[in-house]
């Protein structure tokens, strides 16, 4: 036998399913129409089985409606435990999300609702699916809550978090504590993709876009390895593009060659593999002990080529080199590079200056060659 209540604000209307049809009652229950146990149960506080719960709103629209294997209702009838609950969580009548778990209880004459332990929301508009320990309902609220060891999925990404605050009406999530996404692309081992770390997320899951106000870390991953690594203390990123804004001590680094560069913004363009900075910045190769600066630049990733214009400074911490150019390309496969606009070279050992309009050679190898039209070569005696 299935029964049906539906908790509303000051009463519990209790409907009992029979073969011959339905009764309801409006007023909490009553001796005359449930047996003799039943209504004892009910003031007691005791438990009954296979039950489904509603609550209405004014209106009659449904807010939710949960199925449970047991349901104890407290001596005032103002809230119930739930065992085994399988239910539908609706806003504005609309049905939002299927929930289950192993518990519950439903507080408040109906209006907020708890569950805990192996829980599954699966979204019907957003199609997220997130799995958790404990959530939080309360009807006609704008917020669904879960927490404690939150994990989703979704055709832009996949999570985890201690938190995450789903506001549907706005389609928005805000994830919190040890978040971390990843970007979803067909086959993870062939195709790129990107692991997003923060303390908080904002994923405007219809715009596409996922922000954080506070420290990022980006990873570009290709064939199961990390190719490049972004940090910022803030930082945008548009899924649909696959590019991400950093700003506020921007560093980005490649693993396989060891070069980071430093801006307070920069854009990762992912696919195109290409990051831009048009502000100050700087590039450093630990491995050739070589820093450069300028006031724009860009990094052509998968050419393996930095390209930087406006008072660009190249030195060599090796001999002490020094060029300066109103622009210069440097190739990182052969690490030569190609000044040009004003170029001054200079190096201590030994010490000469050279300058002209074009540049060629390697800073930390010593060998640059300056030609074109008014080369001038200047070498200081010992």
């Amino acid at each position: 036998m299935k029964r049906t209540y539906w908790l509303g604000a000051g009463a519990i209307a209790l409907m009992i399913v029979l073969v011959i049809g339905l009764r309801t009652l409006r007023q909490g229950p009553q001796n005359d129409y449930l047996p003799e146990d039943q209504q004892s149960a009910l003031e007691s506080g005791l438990t009954l089985r296979d039950v489904t719960l509603e609550q209405p709103d004014e209106d009659g629209n449904l807010l939710w409606r949960v199925q449970a294997k047991t349901v104890t209702y407290s001596p005032d009838n103002r809230n119930a435990q739930v065992t085994r609950p399988e239910g539908e969580l609706y806003q504005d009548g609309e049905l939002l999300y299927r929930v289950r778990a192993r518990q519950g209880e439903i507080r408040e004459n109906g209006e907020f609702m708890y569950l805990q332990g192996n829980i599954v929301a699966t979204g019907l508009k957003n199609q997220a699916v997130l799995r958790g320990n404990e959530l939080e309902w309360r009807a006609g609220s704008e917020v669904m809550i879960m927490r404690d060891g939150v994990t989703g999925t979704h055709p832009q990404l996949r999570l985890s978090a201690d938190e995450v605050m789903v506001y549907d009406r706005v389609e928005r999530m805000d994830l919190k504590g040890e978040v971390v996404a990843n970007t979803v692309v067909a086959d993870p081992k062939a195709e790129p993709w990107l692991k997003l770390q923060a303390e908080a997320l904002e994923w405007r899951w219809a715009a596409e876009e996922v922000e954080s106000a506070q420290p990022l870390r980006v990873e570009r991953f290709l064939n199961e390895k990390i190719t490049e690594v972004a940090t910022s203390n803030q930082g945008l990123v548009d899924l649909a593009l696959n590019r991400v804004t950093l700003t506020d001590t921007v560093l980005v680094q490649l693993i396989d060659i060891t070069l980071k560069l430093a801006s307070d913004r920069a854009i990762w363009n992912v696919d195109e593999e290409q990051v831009l900075v048009d502000q100050g910045l700087r590039v450093d190769s630990q491995e050739q002990a070589v820093t450069l600066t300028a006031q724009r630049g860009r990094l052509e990733l998968g050419a393996d080529t930095v390209y930087l214009n406006q008072d660009v400074v190249a030195v060599s911490q090796r001999n002490d080199g020094r060029l300066s150019a109103n622009s210069l390309v440097w190739n990182l496969a052969d690490q030569t590079v190609v000044a040009e606009g004003s170029v001054n070279y200079r190096q201590n050992n030994p010490a000469l200056t050279v300058r002209g309009p074009r540049a060629l050679g390697r800073i930390e190898a010593q060998t640059v060659v300056v030609s074109g039209g008014n080369v001038v070569t200047e070498i200081q005696p010992q």
